[in-house]
C-alpha cells in the first residue's frame, strides 16, 4: 500500500491539499494518507494527527508567541512519520513550520516535496538554500516561481493553481452569474486577526458611501472565521444594505460584484479570475510592519498585480487603509479605473492557464510513490 504525509498550514493550504488528495486517490486508489489538514484534507481522507488550524497565524512578530505549541505538533508530526514510514512528504505553505519538518523528515529518510511555494521570491530569500537542500522538487502555482527556483539550483514545476480548479467545478470562470455594478464585495481575509485587522475599516468606508454609489454589499466569508465577524460586525452600527455569504454560495455572490474591497492574498486571484475590480487592503502590527519593510522585495503586494506585472488594483497598505482612502479609490474606480483594470486582470487569467492544477500536482506525486515502489 502507498502511504504518504500531507501537512497543510491554514485555510488555502488545507482546501489546496484535500484538492491534491482527491485526485491522487484516483491515481492510488488505496493510498493511506495522515498528516495535519482541516476540513477539506479530512473530506479527501487524510487520518489527521493535528488541524491547519493550529498552524494558522499572521505577522512575523505574533508567531513567536506559539513557538512551545508549534514545536509540541512538530514532535507528534515527526513521531508519526517515523512509525507510519511514508513514501513522500507532501508539505503545503506555512513555510515557518514546514522547512522545520523538512529538516527533520530527511535525518529519518523522508522525502521531501514542496506544494504552494514558499514566497522567497518576495522576501527571506536566503531560505532558497535551505529548500535547495531539504526538498526534491517544488511544485509551484505561480507562473514566476518556477523560474526563480530554477535559477537557485531548485527543482521545480509549474502545476497552474488549484483555484482556477475551484472555479471551473463551480461553473464560474466562463460561465459568471449575473453582475450587479452597484454591489461590492467584502473579502477581508481567512485567518481572525486579518479580519479584526481589515473589517473595521471596509465598514466605516461602507458607511461613507451613499446608497447610489453601493445599492447593497456582501460580505464574503472565508471558512472558520465566522465568530471574529459576527464579534466585529457587533462592534459596528449595522448597515440594511449588507449580507454575508458563507460556504457554497460565497464564490458565486463574489462574482455578482461590480467591485471588491478585499486582503491581499489569494482572494486577489479570485477577484481576477472572476472579472471583479477590486481595491487591496493590508494591515500589519506595527512591529511586524517594520520588519516586512526591510525584508520584503517585490514591487506589489497584491499577488493578481504581481502577475499582470503592473499596479493594476490599487493598494492600500498599512496607515492608507482607511476609510476616507478607500472610498476615495473606490470613486476613482467608478469614474471609469474599473474598466482599465478589468483589461489587466483578463492578462491575469490568460498568464494563470488552465484549470487541472490539482491533477498535475497529484500525477507529480505520484511519481514519487512508484519510484519509491521500485
Amino acid at each position: 500500500m502507498s502511504r504518504i504525509l500531507i501537512v497543510a498550514g491554514e485555510v488555502s493550504g488545507d482546501i489546496h491539499a484535500g484538492n491534491l488528495l482527491a485526485s491522487l486517490r484516483d491515481i492510488e486508489p488505496e493510498l493511506d494518507a495522515f498528516g495535519v489538514g482541516g476540513d477539506r484534507l479530512a473530506q479527501a481522507g487524510l487520518d489527521c494527527v493535528a488541524r491547519s488550524e493550529e498552524l494558522a497565524h499572521m505577522g512575523l512578530v505574533e508567531v513567536v508567541r506559539e513557538l512551545p505549541r508549534l514545536r509540541g505538533i512538530l514532535r507528534s508530526v515527526v513521531r508519526t512519520a517515523e512509525q507510519r514510514r511514508p513514501q513522500v512528504a507532501v508539505l503545503v505553505d506555512s513555510p515557518d513550520f514546514n522547512l522545520r519538518l523538512a529538516a527533520r523528515l530527511g535525518k529519518i529518510g523522508i522525502p521531501v516535496v514542496l506544494y504552494v511555494s514558499p514566497q522567497l521570491w518576495a522576501w527571506r530569500r536566503g531560505r532558497v538554500r535551505t529548500v535547495r537542500r531539504l526538498a526534491r522538487e517544488v511544485l509551484c502555482i505561480l507562473p514566476f516561481e518556477a523560474g526563480f527556483y530554477e535559477e537557485h539550483g531548485v527543482r521545480a514545476r509549474y502545476v497552474g493553481h488549484p483555484l482556477l480548479d475551484d472555479l471551473d467545478r463551480d461553473q464560474l470562470l466562463d460561465d459568471p452569474p449575473q453582475r450587479f455594478e452597484r454591489r461590492l464585495a467584502l473579502l477581508p481575509g481567512s485567518r481572525a486577526m486579518e479580519v479584526r485587522q481589515l473589517l473595521p475599516t471596509m465598514l466605516e468606508g461602507l458607511a461613507q458611501l451613499g446608497g447610489g454609489e453601493v445599492a447593497e454589499a456582501v460580505l464574503v466569508e472565508a471558512p472558520g472565521v465566522s465568530d471574529v465577524v459576527d464579534e466585529v460586525l457587533g462592534a459596528h452600527p449595522p448597515d440594511p444594505r449588507l449580507w454575508r455569504a458563507a460556504g457554497d454560495e460565497r464564490r458565486r455572490a463574489h462574482a455578482s460584484c461590480g467591485l471588491a474591497w478585499t486582503a491581499s492574498g489569494t482572494a486577489t486571484l479570485e477577484c481576477a479570475l472572476l472579472g471583479v475590480p477590486m481595491i487591496v487592503g493590508y494591515r500589519l502590527r506595527a512591529l511586524s510592519a517594520a520588519v516586512a519593510r526591510r525584508l520584503v522585495r517585490v514591487p506589489h503586494v497584491a499577488l493578481a498585480n504581481l502577475i499582470a506585472g503592473e499596479r493594476a488594483a490599487p493598494e492600500l497598505l498599512q496607515e492608507a487603509w482607511n476609510p476616507a482612502q478607500l472610498v476615495a479609490a473606490t470613486r476613482s474606480l467608478a469614474a471609469g479605473g474599473a474598466d482599465v483594470q478589468r483589461r489587466a486582470l483578463r492578462e491575469v487569467r490568460r498568464r494563470l492557464g488552465d484549470p487541472g492544477a490539482s491533477r498535475r500536482a497529484a500525477e507529480a506525486v505520484a511519481e514519487y510513490l512508484r519510484s519509491a515502489d521500485l
